[in-house]
Order: C-alpha cells, then sequence, then structure tokens
C-alpha cells in the first residue's frame, strides 16, 4: 500500500574513575564496580556519587535531557517528564565483546538507551546457531520483554564496539510505561526494539528463533522481503509536514515523488538528524532540500543478493523496489540483516563499528568465512570479488578516517588511491598493497614543507595498520609509503604524460599497474581529474599503445605444441601451472589494451568489458566468451585458495591441471586458445608497417 502525503560527540575513556565526554574529564564522577564479571562504570545522576547542586551533576543532567530529546520515543515526553527520567537514569559503559544481556537469564525490565557505540541482538536456535536479529547504535533503545522479572530472555545483548547507555531500571519503566500509554507501543514488542524503517515495530520474523535456509539470500526474489506499506511525498511539502506524516505513519523513510509520481529523493530519520538538527535547517523549507537524492532502484524479481551487492555498491540503506516501473516497496538493509545471519552487511557494520586497528584486523578477519558461505550458496565469482573488495574498501576507508582522527586534519585536500587488483575491483584472499596519495598543489614553499611532512606520517600510519589487518606490503613498494607516490596533482599529471609520450620498459610496467587507479578516500575529484587527464592523453598515442601491446603479447596463455596445457617440470611447483601470470594476467592485459584503445574510464576488467561489448570491434563479436573466461577463471582461483585457507595453508595461484574435471580442463584449454589467438590479432595489428 502506497501512502501519499500533499503539501497542506564524545570519544570514551574507558579508565577507572574518569568518564571523558563532551565538556572533558570530571574526576569522580563514575564509580567503577564488578558486576558478571566485567568492569562496568555507572553514574547515577542524582544521588550517591555528587553532591545535589553541583555544576558536574547539572552538567551531565542538561546534557542527557538534550541527548533524549533527539530521539524517538523520548521526543513525545515533555521537559518535566524528561527531567523526571533523568534523575532515575544510571549511566553504564560495556567495553567491546561485553555480554550485556544473554538469552535464558532472568529478565530484568531495565531500558537501555545507546549513548555511544552500538550492540548486536542476537538469539541461539534449538541447534545452536547463532541468528542475529538486528543490530542497533546512538539513539536506540533496547531492553527486556516482558517486564515479569522471572521470565527468562528470550535474546542476548552483546557490545559491538565500546558502548555507553543510559539505563532505567524496571520500576521507572513501569511507571514511565503507565504514564504515557503511547510509549508502551513504541517499546514493548518481544524485545525493545528500534523502529525499524519500514514505520512499523520489529519483534523477530516468523522463524527468527529458527533455523533458516542456508541460501535465502539467493533464492528469494526482492520483492518477497520488501514493505509495500511506502509512504511518499510530494518535493514541496515543507519539512514539518513531512516529518508529522512520518510520525502519523509511524515511518522512518518516506519517498519524495514528482508531480508523475516517480520517485526523486528520500527522507529517513538520519537525514532528518544530520540535515536539521545539526545544521538548524527552518521545518518551514521544502523537504526537497534535505532529502536523500538520486535514489537508488531495483526490480522486484531481482535476487535478494543482487540488491545486497546494488546496496552495498552505491553505500545506501534502502532501496526502492520497482515493478513494471512503479514504486511497489522499499528494502532496508536491516532486511537483508534478518533474512540472512551470515551476511556481508553485517560484517560491514561491525567494521563500521571498530575504533581501534585491533577492532580492524579482527573484522578483517571474518572475510574468509564470508567467501566460505557465498561459495556454499552459490555465488559466482565476480560477485565474491566485489564483496571482498567491498569489505577491503570499508576497512581502509576506516583506517584512513583513523589516521585523519590520529594525525588531525590533512593541510591540502587530499585523495587516497588504490591500484592494481585493488582498483581493479578484483581481490581475493591474496591482497597486497597498492596505494598512494594525489594532493591538492602547494601554493608555496612552506605548505609544500608542511605537506611532504604531514602526508609521510599519513602514509606510515595507515600503510602499517593495512599490514596489521593483513593486506600485505607491495613487493614493488608501489606504496604511499614510497615518496614517489605521494605527490601533488601536477606531479602525477606529469607522471602520466611522460609515461605516454617516452613508453620505456619502466614507465609501461608503471603504466600497466597505475593507470588502473581509483579514488578510495579524501576528495575524489582529485582522482576524477587525474583519470580525465589520462584518457584525454591516451589519444593518438600510438607509440604508447603499441609498447601496451608488446606488454600483452609478452604474457601468453600455457599451451603446448599440440595445444596440450603446460606446467613446471620441477622446483617448488612441479606439474602445476600460475593461474594468475598465465592465465588471467593475459586476459586482464588484453581488457586493459583494449579500454585505452577505446578511451574508456572504467578500472575493473569486468566493467570494461561491459563498456567495450558496443564500443570495441573484437569485445563485439567475443565478449559473451571473455566474460565466461574471466568468470571461470576467478572462480577456479577463488575455490583453490580458499581450500588451501582452510588445510592452514598460504594461499597461491598454482594450481595442478589433473586436479580439475575433465569438464574444467576442457573450459581452461579452450580459454587458453582463446586467448592465444587474441593476443595473436594484437600481434598482426602493432606489426612494423601495420596502420594502427
Amino acid at each position: 500500500m502506497i501512502h501519499h502525503i500533499f503539501p497542506g560527540g564524545p570519544s570514551l575513556c574507558a579508565v577507572a574513575g574518569t568518564y571523558r565526554n563532551g565538556f572533558g574529564r570530571e574526576p569522580g564522577l563514575v564509580l567503577p564496580f564488578r558486576y558478571k564479571s566485567m568492569l562496568v562504570f555507572h553514574y547515577r545522576f542524582a544521588q550517591g556519587l555528587i553532591a545535589e547542586g553541583t555544576s558536574g551533576k547539572t552538567m551531565l543532567a542538561k546534557n542527557a535531557k538534550s541527548f533524549l530529546k533527539k530521539y524517538s520515543p523520548f521526543t513525545q515526553l515533555d521537559d518535566h517528564t524528561l527531567e523526571q527520567l533523568v534523575r532515575c537514569l544510571t549511566m553504564e559503559l560495556y567495553p567491546a565483546g561485553t555480554l550485556i544481556m544473554k538469552q535464558g537469564d532472568r529478565s530484568s525490565g531495565s531500558l537501555h538507551i545507546i549513548k555511544e557505540g552500538s550492540v548486536r541482538i542476537y538469539a541461539r536456535t534449538t541447534r545452536g546457531h547463532e541468528n542475529v536479529i538486528d543490530y542497533r547504535g546512538k539513539g536506540d533503545t533496547f531492553g527486556s520483554f516482558p517486564l515479569e522479572e522471572e521470565r527468562p530472555l528470550e535474546i542476548s545483548v552483546q557490545a559491538v564496539s565500546d558502548t555507553v547507555c543510559y539505563v532505567a531500571d524496571r520500576g521507572d519503566v513501569v511507571k514511565l510505561l503507565d504514564e504515557h500509554p503511547a510509549l508502551r507501543e513504541y517499546l514493548v514488542p518481544l524485545y525493545f526494539p528500534k523502529g525499524d524503517d519500514r514505520g512499523h515495530r520489529v519483534a523477530p520474523a516468523a522463524g527468527v528463533l529458527h533455523d533458516r535456509s542456508e541460501n535465502a539470500l539467493f533464492a528469494t526474489p526482492v520483492r518477497e522481503l520488501a514493505t509495500r506499506d511506502v509512504v511518499t511525498a510530494r518535493a514541496g511539502v515543507s519539512i514539518l509536514e513531512a516529518v508529522q506524516s512520518m510520525s502519523i505513519r509511524r515511518t522512518g523513510a518516506l519517498v519524495i515523488v514528482d508531480e508523475a509520481d516517480s520517485p526523486v529523493g528520500m527522507l529517513t530519520l538520519t537525514d532528518l538528524r544530520d540535515r536539521v538538527l545539526v545544521h538548524r535547517k527552518s521545518v518551514l523549507d521544502p523537504v526537497s532540500e534535505i532529502m536523500s537524492a538520486p535514489v537508488v532502484r531495483v526490480d522486484g524479481s531481482d535476487l535478494c543478493f543482487e540488491a545486497l551487492l546494488k546496496m552495498m555498491s552505491h553505500e545506501v540503506h534502502h532501496l526502492l523496489v520497482m515493478d513494471a516501473g512503479s514504486l511497489t516497496g522499499i528494502v532496508s538493509s536491516h532486511d537483508f540483516m534478518v533474512l540472512q545471519v551470515t551476511s556481508p552487511l553485517m560484517l560491514l557494520r561491525d567494521i563500521e563499528s571498530q575504533s581501534s586497528v585491533e577492532g580492524l584486523a579482527s573484522s578483517s578477519g571474518r572475510v574468509t568465512a564470508l567467501i566460505s558461505m557465498l561459495l556454499g550458496e552459490g555465488a559466482k565469482a565476480g560477485s565474491i570479488n566485489r564483496i571482498i573488495t567491498t569489505v577491503n574498501d570499508r576497512i581502509e576507508r576506516t583506517i584512513l578516517d583513523l589516521a585523519l582522527k590520529t594525525l588531525g586534519p590533512s593541510p591540502l585536500p587530499f585523495c587516497w588511491i588504490v591500484y592494481g587488483s585493488a582498483g581493479r575491483k578484483e581481490q581475493t584472499f591474496i591482497t597486497d598493497q597498492d596505494n598512494g596519495v594525489i594532493y591538492a598543489d602547494p601554493r608555496n614553499e612552506e605548505e609544500a614543507r608542511e605537506a611532504k611532512a604531514y602526508f609521510s606520517r599519513f602514509a606510515e600510519f595507515s600503510v602499517n595498520a593495512f599490514l596489521r589487518c593483513g593486506f600485505a606490503l607491495c613487493p614493488g613498494d608501489f606504496m604511499a609509503t614510497n615518496p614517489k607516490w605521494r605527490q601533488p596533482f601536477s606531479v602525477w599529471r606529469k607522471y602520466f604524460s611522460d609515461w605516454i609520450a617516452t613508453p620505456s620498459d619502466k614507465a609501461i610496467h608503471n603504466s600497466a599497474n597505475l593507470f588502473d587507479f581509483r579514488g578510495l578516500h579524501g576528495d575524489l575529484h582529485l582522482a576524477a581529474d587525474l583519470r580525465k587527464h589520462l584518457i584525454d592523453s591516451l589519444r593518438g598515442q600510438n607509440m604508447f599503445l603499441k609498447a601496451m601491446a608488446d606488454l600483452t603479447m609478452d604474457y601468453r596463455p600455457p599451451l603446448g605444441l599440440f595445444g596440450s596445457l603446460t606446467v613446471a617440470k620441477d622446483g617448488d611447483h612441479a606439474n602445476q601451472l600460475d593461474l594468475k601470470k598465465n592465465c588471467l594476467t593475459p586476459l586482464i592485459n588484453i581488457i586493459r589494451l583494449f579500454s585505452f584503445e577505446s578511451h574508456i574510464q572504467e578500472t575493473s576488467t569486468a566493467e570494461r568489458l561491459a563498456v567495450l561489448k558496443t564500443a570495441h570491434p573484437i569485445v563485439k563479436i567475443l565478449g559473451g566468451d571473455l566474460a565466461y573466461a574471466l568468470e571461470f577463471l576467478s572462480m577456479i582461483r577463488i575455490r583453490h585458495q580458499l581450500e588451501q585457507v582452510r588445510a592452514g595453508l598460504a594461499p597461491d595461484n598454482f594450481i595442478n591441471p589433473k586436479q580439475l574435471s575433465s569438464l574444467e580442463r576442457g573450459n581452461l584449454k579452450e580459454i587458453c586458445r582463446l586467448l592465444s589467438r587474441i593476443l595473436d590479432d594484437i600481434g598482426k595489428k602493432y606489426s612494423i608497417g601495420t596502420q594502427l
């Protein structure tokens, strides 16, 4: 059903005896004690720890009241009621990993309001499997229900990161609900849930405490998961009208439509918080001024996994579900997490909640289990590569944010770039670092010295943190710690221009690696401008293209005289072939050369192929075969590496063709023959005397 509306910061300091908040360190405001073998910090606002009337108590109480007024359902309370609630709160800190509530324990009836950090709510099935029900963050609530103290808990709650909560005990909660019946609807389904983005209270879905099908993401059309209770509003309505409608419909997501009822944007609670409260927008302004746009759409017949990939690639939390061109529903990231326990979104949430390199290292260690699950459910290699790249990107961005937080803001705008397999979004278990820094051109010598010193420290911090998270150092030193690869924009432009104009062996080697770059963090316009310069510089540069073609032809598939697969005769890899060097690299090089010939901007081999199917004569004919070859080779590689990791071995790219099935060996031979024919055609095109 579509409902239309018409116009009418503090950091944590887990040091015993102190709590660091927005107004600085206040000695003696918290008292440590042991509870269930974990260190918990308590502060009661009105009693016991601070004498009545002290400025510290007044400030903390004022901060608590201001905080609660920003979040539902406490927005419904008047000032007097809020003050009463604040007086009965305690403040507790739970270190990351702390089990705050445990399934099967006696219910306490307490209400927790998350001030900082995040928690996950989960339940164990009768078979012992762990089903994650939800993740909660700042401003969300959780607790135990029913309020009868003897009733065992049906869920567990664990701190994902260091978490501070305001806590009201059972008696205060009962009084609050009795005096304000409207809060009961919000706070008392099966467990105190937050409002989901679909406008109604979320209890565990049918069967959430039982085992789900392991391939739900790959077998469920997205229309079956999406809510059909969609609320829309015209772009011209005021923010106030939109908020009132969201409140009446009890929805956390409002779709903004134009005069033809076509979706043009979306308004969420996050938009209201970040663009109204923070930037103090007038509630009489049009809702179009604060909506998120453009919206990302998915077809109702698409499988949930395809929709999940789209959500991750666009870094959004909602998708509009369309059928026959019409809006029929909304699906949220929460929906996917409830559908599938081992969801990539859960891992991304875990990564985003981390506040230290050590926590990120722990999260990155979960990639193997994720890949194993995806393979078991029949995911394609290309999809798995995209998932791995998305996870790695999120880890790296979080580390770069930590670097900025540790070192302070950069003196000049900059962009962190990645290249090689990271730039092509083709990472697997073997992931080394290929990164650099582009920064804005300094205006004077002093600014240049300051930038040089800052980005040296920034690169050192980041590269070492990546290493601790499992990203190996680049053997060729193509990393930002090498001064050559952290330079002003004008220097990068000159690098690219010189390599193209004078294609020496070293220049071609650098080009093959660095020209696959993409911006990852910071001012992405710097990367976009450098990409435009690269594409413009390639036009008419036949000598460079010939040198790149020569490099491409240096990597030949492993075929013998009679079309058999050739393997190493002796050594550590006797009877094996290097799948990456002998098969994938020729394919990647061919597609890179074709993309340079056709002046396309994509860096991923799969994305380049998709564009080249309409832009390059060879790919127009053989595009389907090349796409199949990329998928087949990538799948063989991922499966091989996963088996090695499971066996406790370091993953590599060496396979024994005899260990493949006869069908797989046949496919591998045909792919090698295909690549060899294309390489022969490239050789003829770029031979001496041939018109380029």
